[in-house]
């Protein structure tokens, strides 16, 4: 008898040897890009160039020259909808209110509250943060955002303020809200702030994975997070660079790390968050709204309902106009403003 055996098997055996093999490569390369990316998020961040820098703008002349030399640095590089506002009365004035626009907007996404501020009396600055707010319309442009930025930033907002009103009032909202935070934080000068939907994590995200996230984000590339389901604005970068976020989340970082540290402002704090939030996390406003508490800062807290669907961005042009009016009423009426409002 004569015994005959199949070559296909064995023919296929080198092929799925190779295939075996280059998954097998693919895998360790997964499991070392993985590897990288945990180191990276697990090695701190350097806190330099985060402490204040205070030069307070001595007179109201001052102030606005300041501001114009601000404004002639945005030329031929800022489009027309995104430039920095300021709204004097030709002196200086009791209270002085900085707005802070959230990230990847711009100052007009303010203007409104603004201009309704200024008619109350006030001298209202808007000043537009690093990178925001460029010709190019690309949010790429947030790849060079980082923390320090953002601590010089702010401080040049209070600087010029300082010269504008008696009293400094800061209201900020999203990103502008963390800046805000560190103002009231590290600047004397602010004698209240206000917070509308403060980012100092990422929705959903804890605060370890954040903190991971923070890390990983400021020594990757930057990756740009397109979102083609949001609205062309012209004052708005659609979608997120992770460098950008990344310098936000460092900030708000900084804050809670001081905060544990004893430090709080020394001015009265409004924060308003919304329970239908879906960009930051509302637990880590919370831990630091505690924290302050505990230490002796007056806060006044506001959480609009989820029955009230209130957005993260509330106060964008495009916003939903019923709901952007609820919005500012409830902050005028924080602030103490509804009743020159209704005159």
């Amino acid at each position: 008898m004569t015994t005959r055996t199949s070559s296909a098997p064995l023919a296929k055996q080198p092929a799925r040897r190779r295939l075996k093999h280059i998954l097998t490569i693919l895998c360790i390369a997964l499991l070392a890009v993985l590897a990288v990316i945990l180191l990276l998020g697990l090695v701190p961040l350097s806190t330099r160039g985060l402490r204040s820098e205070p030069d307070p703008a001595a007179t109201y002349e001052e102030a606005v020259a300041r501001f114009q030399q601000a404004q002639q640095a945005e030329q031929g590089i800022v489009n027309d909808a995104s430039r920095s506002h300021l709204l004097v009365h030709g002196e200086g004035t009791p209270l002085a209110y900085v707005l802070v626009h959230g990230t990847t907007n711009s100052p007009l996404q303010w203007l409104e509250l603004g201009e309704t501020l200024h008619k109350q009396g006030h001298n209202v600055l808007i000043l537009r943060m690093p990178y925001h707010g460029l010709e190019s319309h690309r949010v790429n442009e947030l790849k060079r955002l980082t923390a320090q930025d953002l601590r010089a930033y702010g401080d040049q907002a209070v600087d010029i303020a300082a010269g504008l009103g008696e009293q400094i009032v800061v209201v900020g909202i999203s990103g502008g809200g963390a800046v805000t935070s560190w103002l009231a934080q590290n600047r004397p000068e602010v004698d209240r702030a206000l917070l509308l939907a403060p980012f100092f994590g990422v929705h959903g995200v804890p605060d370890f994975a954040g903190m991971l996230l923070m890390n990983a984000f400021s020594r990757l590339p930057n990756i740009v997070l397109d979102s083609p389901l949001e609205p062309r604005r012209d004052w708005v970068y659609r979608g997120e660079a992770t460098r950008g976020v990344a310098a936000f989340l460092a900030l708000g970082h900084d804050i809670l790390r001081q905060a544990r540290r004893g430090a709080h402002p020394e001015g009265q704090v409004i924060v308003v968050t919304t329970a239908s939030e879906d960009t930051a996390n509302n637990r880590s406003t919370a831990k630091l709204v505690e924290r302050w508490r505990q230490a002796g800062t007056d806060v006044t807290a506001f959480e609009f309902g989820r029955e009230q669907d209130i957005p993260h961005n509330s106060v964008d042009p495009a916003a939903n106009a019923a709901k952007k009016q609820l919005v500012y009423e409830q902050m005028l009426k924080l602030l103490g403003e509804e009743e020159d409002e209704t005159q």
